[in-house]
């Protein structure tokens, strides 16, 4: 059986992400050009992992100037399953570098939280 491990992106990882605290980065794309909208560091145990996806909704839906109903209909259940939502709010989970997990959503407004999870692992010599 063949097992593949996590493929390192290298994507754009903060290079002052330190092993507790957590970076949250969004930035918007227009007109061929990314611009970068906010990008701040937090203690990881200031954000649960539980409100992660909630987070990285508000971020864009408040960046795409998203009106009421579609904020409604994003939190909106279906006999106890969340309701479709757009497919750029979906939550994609990555390894940019040995060490560190990503969790993001967006479309032409991405955001994502960057977040070290194998201390042992994140940015060793070896």
């Amino acid at each position: 059986m063949l097992t593949i491990g996590p493929v390192y992106s290298g994507f754009q990882l903060c290079p002052s992400l330190t092993r507790k605290e957590k970076c949250i980065r969004l930035r918007e794309y227009k007109q061929g050009q990314f611009q970068e909208l906010f990008h701040e560091h937090v203690p990881a145990h200031q954000l649960a992992e539980a409100a992660t996806a909630q987070l990285l909704w508000t971020l864009v839906l408040r960046y795409e100037e998203a009106t009421t109903r579609q904020i409604v209909q994003c939190y909106r259940t279906r006999r106890g399953r969340l309701a479709k939502t757009p497919h750029h709010l979906n939550i994609t989970v990555e390894y940019p570098e040995p060490g560190v997990i990503r969790r993001y959503c967006g479309g032409n407004v991405q955001a994502w939280i960057d977040a070290v999870i194998s201390p042992e692992n994140f940015r060793s010599d070896s």
